[in-house]
């Protein structure tokens, strides 16, 4: 028999990878997007299932939305299923989609997800049990009920298919219902509870750390910090993450307080959520609908999360995508994350960019591609970041961030390679989010390679000078890629901001 390899074994090298959205085949075929993840580079993809689409009936079971993800998954290839426990007959809040609540028959629920894990054992590497529970949007119910199901989902998958490994719900540290105390205690008190009495019922720990990207860093740490305090060793990864939203920016603040508000009652579970595909196409918030409407007068940072804007505030926006990818992902990487997925692919339904809700406002326009019918084929510049990045980190087994005396805002980062060179991505912090000045500083840094290539994050060319065994490049608040010996495919050669 196979030894089963542990968490640490499975995350002993470094993935990127995607999510394709909140819904996956649920209110529709599935759509095809993992061909389209595997050109980006991506090392993993993440979907989310719920009981009502598997079992919308007791006893009759569909398989049409697990099996087209595996019938296109690759050798090599890790697949991520996080399963969700809305449905209409067999959990305490009757829906299709969210949010998710208790099982009314715990009994059965181990029936399920152990006839979910075991429907093509071997494929699914990492099973989640739910989405975000510490928030009441995603799970209805207390920790001790998620605490409850969490230890059965545990046992139902290790009978299925005992070399998968169990992700703990994620955690969401303040980010999605507002950086105040309050979204804070949500996921501190919530896991506190799950961990004290649930350590030995999960492999890996989650973490969705949205917002500012800087605050990767201390996030991912105050997990740890909390695992630790319950004597948990569980590695930690992001499987969802992505920027920047229009809250990171304070002009936008006095124009977003009514769709906050709206956004929180969501996140809080105290809005009810559309439960048919006819009633999210209809669904709008008055808040989002009076922005558009006075849309001209609003701020170009806030302008630019909104469709219909300005191409130059699009192109803008895109950039900063670019900017905010590589910076929240090379943060978390340097912080031991092995698992880094990037939330989503695409949009979730035809009508997604028509919407005028606060969700869309919010995270609309964080796709890394668009559709084009049924089809995602279209790359947006962030899509294009990501294959650089995925391609420059291939084979990589550390990152870490060098500090540099001297230059307390220049971040520089060294990602060991088992097939190449070690490669290096640095920038410089500036104080404005939604620089343009284009000013640029000499970096210099000793080079023991006879060539070097650099790419900025929008894939242009940056110069480099090497002498007396130093590279030296101009470093701005556009991260840059240095490798050698074999550059990166670059998509032309356009300037910097």
């Amino acid at each position: 028999m196979t030894p089963v390899a542990s968490a640490d074994e499975v995350l002993s090298d470094t993935r990127l990878g995607v999510v394709r959205g909140t819904t996956y085949g649920l209110f529709g075929a599935p759509e095809e997007f993992v061909p389209q993840a595997r050109a980006l580079g991506a090392g993993i993809v993440r979907v989310n299932l719920f009981w009502s689409q598997i079992e919308p009936e007791p006893g009759r079971f569909v398989w049409d939305a697990l099996d087209a993800l595996l019938d296109r998954l690759g050798d090599g290839e890790e697949a991520w299923v996080t399963v969700c426990s809305g449905s209409r007959w067999a959990t305490r809040h009757p829906t299709r989609w969210l949010p998710a609540s208790p099982a009314v028959d715990i009994k059965q629920y181990h029936r399920f997800v152990r006839k979910l894990v075991g429907h093509r054992p071997g494929r699914i590497r990492f099973w989640q049990c739910e989405i975000e529970p510490c928030l009441p949007l995603f799970w209805a119910g207390t920790a001790g009920e998620y605490l409850t199901q969490l230890r059965v989902f545990h046992e139902a998958v290790e009978q299925a298919d005992p070399a998968a490994l169990v992700v703990l719900g994620a955690a969401v540290p303040g980010a999605m219902v507002g950086d105040g105390p309050a979204g804070a205690q949500t996921w501190a008190s919530f896991f506190g509870e799950v961990l004290r009495d649930g350590a030995e019922h999960f492999d890996v720990f989650d973490i969705h750390p949205y917002g500012d990207p800087y605050t990767v860093t201390g996030l991912v740490r105050a997990c740890r910090v909390q695992l630790a305090a319950h004597g948990c060793r569980q590695p930690v990864v992001a499987s969802e993450h992505s920027g920047p939203l229009p809250t990171e920016f304070p002009e936008n603040l006095p124009y977003l307080t009514d769709v906050l508000a709206v956004h929180q009652r969501q996140f809080l579970g105290q809005a009810p959520m559309p439960d048919t595909l006819e009633d999210l196409e209809a669904a709008e918030d008055a808040p989002v609908v009076a922005l558009y409407q006075r849309m001209d007068e609003l701020p170009p940072t806030l302008q630019m999360f909104m469709n219909g804007c300005p191409p130059e505030l699009d192109d803008h926006r895109h950039r900063l995508a670019c900017r905010d990818m590589v910076v929240r992902t090379m943060l978390a990487l340097a912080e031991g994350i092995r698992r880094n997925l990037h939330y989503a692919i695409g949009p979730e339904w035809d009508f997604y960019h028509d919407s005028r809700v606060a969700g869309v406002l919010m995270f609309g326009k964080l796709q890394l591609m668009d559709s084009r019918g049924d089809t995602l084929t279209h790359r947006h510049p962030a899509a294009d970041t990501f294959e650089l990045m995925a391609r420059l980190l291939d084979g990589a087994t550390e990152v870490r961030r060098i500090t540099v005396a001297d230059r307390p805002d220049l971040y520089l980062f060294e990602a060991e390679r088992t097939h190449n060179a070690p490669a290096l991505v640095t920038w410089e912090r500036h104080i404005s989010t939604a620089d343009r000045d284009g000013s640029t500083n000499e970096f210099a840094w000793e080079w023991p390679y006879s060539s070097a290539h650099a790419v900025d994050a929008f894939g242009a060319r940056v110069p480099v000078r090497l002498q007396d065994g130093m590279l030296r490049i101009p470093v701005s608040s556009t991260p840059v890629f240095i490798d050698c010996p074999a550059p990166p495919t670059t998509r032309g050669d356009a300037a910097t901001d």
